[in-house]
């Protein structure tokens, strides 16, 4: 009993055993590698960019600012005008006349489009210029076009649970409280003078709040294009991140634009099995085939009409070259053997081609027996 019991233990020598199997494939594909221009384009093509909105709401926000600062006068006399010209309307009994609304609203839409207009395209082209220099010139269609996986509620909870929503939740807390110091520390020593200003006539009252108003919105908008700078970088940081690929699928990437080696060569297979089929087909029309006589063969036609000199219509080595004197002796053509000659042909001519001059006086002999046996 004991010792069926110590043979069933396992050796103290014997190497030990892995309950499981180590995938050494596992490694190749991690991806660690940068993408491929092939891959940028692709994700390119597919509207997946590198932008940051933070950016783009910061550059309106400032330039809009910066807009009312220099552009502010114009507007404020165009309402000026507007309001001046609508009292005196009214005070003349326009009210009273057929089509008064028309002219009221083509005055204030007039005042509108002339006061705001200006500043209103220069923060578009603003906008547009920094949405430009961070994706480039990029239209596309793909992110229109229906799919089913966005209606997924697993895929929907895999993007509400990530370490970019995370992200996002952690830059909107770092957003709101930057946002609360900077109000606080512009608010905190103007507080009193603010609240004294409600006591003030209405213009310097105004012109006190005004200043206190700007002061806030030029803080606010400095610190938002700091935060929106930070943010284009984790975005651009993010956005290489999730592009990288794996070395298979760069080897595969690379396998796509050369091409497969295995498919290669059975295209040049292919292509080989044809180009042979109509060499054979050829040689039952050829005028005399030269042989060295086992091993070679070169099928010779030769069409005064058309041709300057003979022509190699078919040419082999071994089988093929016995099963060309095969479809010849068929097919009734002559069959000549000349081993110097046939290895010239055969080394120095190629299929299709014309034969050169130094062979001229060899294969018009051999053409001139021929000639001489068929007549």
């Amino acid at each position: 009993m004991k010792k069926d019991k110590f043979k069933r233990l396992p050796s103290i020598d014997a190497p030990p055993r892995f309950f499981g199997r180590f995938e050494l494939q596992f490694f190749a594909q991690e991806r660690t590698e940068p993408a491929t221009p092939r891959k940028r384009q692709k994700v390119r093509s597919e509207g997946k960019v590198c932008s940051s909105k933070d950016l783009i709401a910061a550059v309106e926000i400032l330039t809009g600012l910066l807009g009312l600062l220099f552009l502010g006068g114009i507007a404020f006399n165009s309402l000026t005008d507007f309001l001046r010209q609508t009292l005196f309307t009214l005070g003349d009994g326009i009210l009273l006349r057929e089509g008064w609304f028309t002219l009221v609203g083509e005055m204030a839409l007039w005042s509108y489009f002339t006061s705001w207009l200006p500043l209103g395209l220069l923060v578009m082209l603003l906008s547009v210029a920094v949405i430009v220099w961070q994706v480039g010139w990029t239209i596309t269609t793909e992110p229109f076009k229906f799919n089913l996986d966005r209606m997924n509620p697993v895929s929907g909870m895999k993007k509400i649970i990530s370490l970019r929503s995370i992200a996002e939740l952690l830059k909107g807390l770092l957003k709101a409280s930057l946002f609360a110091i900077v109000i606080y520390i512009a608010l905190k020593d103007r507080l009193p003078e603010t609240l004294k200003a409600l006591e003030l006539p209405l213009g310097s009252g105004a012109v006190l709040l005004w200043d206190m108003l700007w002061d806030l919105s030029m803080r606010l908008a400095v610190m938002l294009l700091v935060i929106g700078l930070a943010d284009y970088l984790y975005q651009k940081w993010e956005f290489e991140r999730s592009i990288r690929m794996s070395r298979q699928e760069i080897k595969e990437e690379f396998r796509q634009m050369e091409g497969d080696p295995q498919v290669k060569s059975k295209i040049r297979q292919k292509q080989r099995e044809m180009a042979q089929k109509r060499m054979m087909a050829s040689v039952p029309t050829a005028d005399v085939v030269i042989t060295n006589p086992t091993t070679l063969a070169v099928a010779l036609s030769y069409d005064r009409k058309v041709m300057s000199a003979p022509q190699v219509v078919a040419k082999g080595q071994g089988f093929i070259a016995a099963r060309i004197r095969e479809l010849a002796l068929e097919a009734g053509v002559p069959v000549v053997e000349d081993k110097p000659l046939a290895w010239a042909l055969y080394e120095g001519v190629e299929i299709g081609m014309e034969i050169s001059e130094e062979l001229y006086r060899g294969v018009a002999e051999i053409l001139a027996m021929v000639y001489r046996m068929k007549a």
